[in-house]
């Protein structure tokens, strides 16, 4: 390896991977918000939300990539400018495309990184996040028992507290409904006072409570049609009542009903999925044209119907001239066959209708989820791709700018990676509700930017300030003077 690619290389990694965990935990933190509803006041152990942004971290592996590439790339090359390294090596003969050829291939094999953590990571990365964050969603807030409010997390025992003392085990003016019977406010318990505590496994919680009353409506009589109903009134000196804890665990939900979904899937099996679907949607077609195909008939009893008629409606139908119309097709049989026959033609057109109704609805169904998994596959290559693509705009804004460090390059690339991410979303929603096909989705922001990096890395080679504002201005100036003295 030559001084200059081990000077490259080595001014490039460090920023690098700087900027990939920046990128990955702002990443991390804007998906985290989306979320925070889903994991706030669940009692979810550290591990668990550890375990949560591990997955979440790694399905961003492709997301922070190029931004990394973008930044490392402006200022490595930015720093080269500023001192006046860029401009010897160019004035000893060594253009700026063989100064970047070490850059080209290490971004070449970020590249093929990013595709593999995309076909390989990512699939099991959604599939453990989605599955994780399916049972947290599904579990219930942790139990908390507040002062001064119904708390209905048991179920159908309401429970109310005026006061809790000593680290909350001492309960003050404790007052229980309880609903399980779906009768009302039937069975009412007041106590003084109470502790509460869990067993030793935390797997029941202990609720006792001393010198309290209970009044219950007792459930009358079916046979008694009256609106009186016995009352129960019963004094306690301590009563105790335990509860399961069990609802309150996270309970993991079997992630194979998870494994079908598009995004966690890897390219051979989203081929195989588009294939299925594909042919999904052909059969479903031809069971339309099966399924109706029999209704489409002018009779299936010749004696029904006089042979002399039969021949006017085959000459009414081969007519091209013209076009029969419905009246002139029902009066070509007798006044004591028109109901009949024209009830029949109605019941089988009402066949044909459902049919194709059904279909209408199936097959736009299938549509979109071709939609979606042709979406994923793009998105593999699509985001593989802009590591590149990104090489060849933040290397020669750095060489045009000649500013290092963190100003201009995070500008730069902030500009840049926001337009592609608002032409990704663009791309991808258009591309989900079929305004445009699935790989113009995808590659749009590609499409568009890959000339940008192109005309940019052209203007670099020929030394080309282009984000110099007299270059724009000056014509301008120009102009005005001339406008100004004529």
């Amino acid at each position: 390896m030559k001084k200059l690619d081990k000077l490259i290389i080595t001014s490039f990694v460090p920023p690098f991977i700087m900027t990939f965990f920046i990128a990955l935990f702002v990443l991390i933190m804007q998906f985290l918000w989306k979320y925070i509803d889903d994991i706030v006041g669940k009692g979810l152990e550290v591990s668990v939300i550890l375990e949560l942004l591990f997955y979440l971290s790694t399905s961003l592996i492709p997301m922070a990539l190029p931004i990394a590439v973008l930044i490392s790339s402006v200022m490595v090359m930015g720093n080269l400018g500023e001192r006046y390294e860029l401009a010897s090596l160019k004035s000893a003969g060594v253009p700026l495309l063989r100064v970047m050829l070490p850059l080209v291939f290490l971004t070449a094999l970020i590249s093929v990184g990013s595709f593999l953590a995309s076909d390989y990571l990512i699939p099991y990365s959604n599939l453990k996040f989605k599955s994780r964050l399916y049972d947290i969603r599904k579990q219930k807030p942790a139990f908390d028992l507040d002062t001064g409010i119904f708390n209905d997390d048991f179920g159908g025992t309401i429970i109310r507290v005026a006061e809790k003392r000593n680290d909350g085990e001492e309960l003050v003016d404790v007052l229980i409904y309880d609903h399980t019977e779906n009768r009302g406010n039937v069975n009412q318990i007041h106590a003084d006072k109470g502790e509460m505590y869990a067993t030793k496994d935390k797997e029941f919680l202990v609720l006792k409570l001393y010198e309290g009353e209970q009044y219950q409506e007792l459930k009358a009589n079916n046979r008694e049609k009256s609106d009186n109903y016995e009352h129960l009134h019963i004094r306690f000196k301590e009563w105790e009542k335990i509860f399961d804890l069990s609802e309150f665990d996270l309970n993991q939900t079997n992630i194979e009903q998870f494994k079908s979904h598009h995004s966690m899937l890897n390219t051979s099996q989203l081929n195989s999925a588009l294939d299925s679907l594909g042919k999904r949607k052909d059969k479903r077609a031809q069971q339309l044209v099966k399924n109706t195909e029999p209704y489409f008939f002018i009779s299936r009893r010749p004696d029904s119907v006089q042979q002399v008629v039969q021949e006017q409606v085959h000459e009414l139908l081969q007519d091209s001239c013209k076009t029969p119309t419905i009246v002139a097709l029902i009066d070509l049989f007798r006044d004591g066959d028109k109901g009949r026959f024209t009830n029949r033609a109605l019941t089988l057109a009402r066949n044909v209708k459902n049919y194709a109704q059904t279909t209408i609805k199936d097959l736009p169904k299938i549509d979109q989820s071709i939609a979606r998994h042709a979406i994923e596959w793009h998105r593999k290559y699509s985001m593989a791709y802009a590591c590149l693509m990104f090489l060849f705009i933040g290397a020669p804004m750095g060489a045009i700018v000649r500013k290092g460090g963190f100003g201009w390059p995070i500008l730069i690339a902030i500009i840049f990676f926001v337009f592609f991410i608002m032409l990704m979303i663009m791309g991808e929603k258009s591309a989900k509700i079929m305004a445009i096909s699935a790989w113009v989705g995808m590659w749009l922001p590609c499409l568009i930017l890959t000339p940008i990096g192109f005309i940019l890395t052209r203007q670099a080679m020929r030394d080309s300030k282009v984000l110099n504002l007299e270059t724009y201005l000056g014509p301008i100036q120009k102009l005005l003077n001339k406008m100004m003295s004529g």
